[in-house]
């Protein structure tokens, strides 16, 4: 059951990534349904799930991070079973760093702004989902 879950979660994930690095956009219909099915399957969930949820809207207040992808992440962090939030929470920081440091390094070869600069962003969310996948 996990491993079909994860099946799709992934090419779902995969095809609104390719969506974001086109168009520059995750529209709300790709993300609302699977935070509310996560929400209802999950609710109240964890404290360690509110705590990620404060965490990332938190980088959206910043404007450090799209809406778009922070719904993307919401979703993701709320669709996840309960079980192992500590450890979701965990792949998701990490993730964080290894991506932004792709980024970072990515610019800098382009001779852009390293920083400061938003971008198509849910590709960010690949890395995530498969080190998910692969402890599960």
């Amino acid at each position: 059951m996990m491993k079909t879950m994860m099946t799709w979660l992934f090419i779902y994930i995969l095809a609104i990534s390719l969506y974001d690095l086109r168009t520059c956009r995750i529209p709300n219909g790709y993300t609302i349904p699977i935070f509310l099915a996560g929400m209802i399957m999950h609710f109240p969930g964890s404290l360690d799930l509110w705590l990620a949820s404060f965490l990332l809207l938190s980088v959206w207040a910043n404007h450090w991070m799209g809406a778009g992808d922070v719904k993307l992440w919401l979703a993701l962090l709320w669709a996840m079973p309960g079980e192992f939030s500590a450890q979701v929470i965990l792949f998701m920081f990490i993730s964080f760093f290894l991506t932004s440091l792709i980024q970072i390094l990515w610019r800098i070869i382009k001779e852009q702004e390293p920083t400061r600069k938003l971008s198509p962003a849910a590709w960010r969310t690949i890395p995530f989902i498969l080190l998910c996948w692969y402890v599960h």
